[in-house]
């Protein structure tokens, strides 16, 4: 038992990975709101649906066998064993329209008027992956013998902004976010399975996050230099 510990350690250690060559977070900035001004936006859109695993404890009855000293047979036995399950489950967030609000509001942008001048929504969609980036994948895996990984994806997203007193909409812009990382691990197999940045929801997470800050950009890129009423 005491050697057994430092082994399960160490083992626990070098299962661990480590990421190279990830896309690189886009530099943006948001405009502030001209000053004197009361520049009033509603935020809608910004909606995802995100995949999360819940950890569900279960508990099995496994046969321990017996095993021979030198003197003595110690006999096998049934023992009962916690194990986890991971369950996968969508759940609908607005975090990403949060995070823009939040990015309006810290710019001096008004975003809880009753009846706001302008309405900046945003749709997003994806996630694509092409037939190269899987087969990328594979031989990124096959060829390093289980010790690296790779993964890609793509999301975009649709910048529409509407004056509310008229409806027409002023400004527009579409948006693709590309993330791809490489992963390598210590422990064939075993290390890159552990890796969260190769998992298609840290994707996700990080596309949507940066097609936020992207448009929330422009949108007070525009917002500061358009007339207010």
């Amino acid at each position: 038992m005491k050697r057994f510990l430092p082994v399960a350690a160490s083992a626990a250690l070098l299962s661990g990975c480590w990421t190279f060559c990830t896309s690189e977070y886009p530099a943006t900035q948001t405009v502030p709101a001209p000053s004197g001004t009361n520049v009033t936006v509603s935020v809608s859109g910004f909606n995802a649906v995100l995949t999360l695993y819940r950890d569900v404890m279960t508990f099995d009855t496994v046969y321990v066998p017996g095993v021979y000293g030198r003197r003595y047979y110690y006999p096998g036995y049934v023992a009962t064993v916690p194990s986890h399950m991971y369950i996968p489950e969508t759940q609908a967030t607005d975090q990403f329209r949060r995070r823009a609000a939040d990015a309006f509001e810290k710019a001096g942008y008004a975003v809880g008027a009753s009846v706001p001048d302008w309405t900046v929504d945003v749709e997003f969609a994806g996630p694509l992956v092409t037939s190269g980036d899987n087969a990328r994948e594979a031989a990124w895996v096959v060829c390093t013998l289980f010790f690296c990984d790779y993964s890609a994806a793509t999301w975009t997203a649709s910048l529409r902004i509407r004056d509310n007193h008229t409806g027409r909409l002023v400004f527009h812009n579409d948006y693709s976010q590309r993330y791809e990382t490489n992963a390598f691990g210590l422990i064939p197999l075993f290390g890159i399975l552990s890796c969260d940045e190769t998992s298609q929801a840290y994707i996700q997470s990080w596309c949507l996050c940066a097609l936020t800050d992207r448009a929330v950009a422009d949108a007070t890129a525009f917002l500061s230099r358009t007339a207010v009423r």
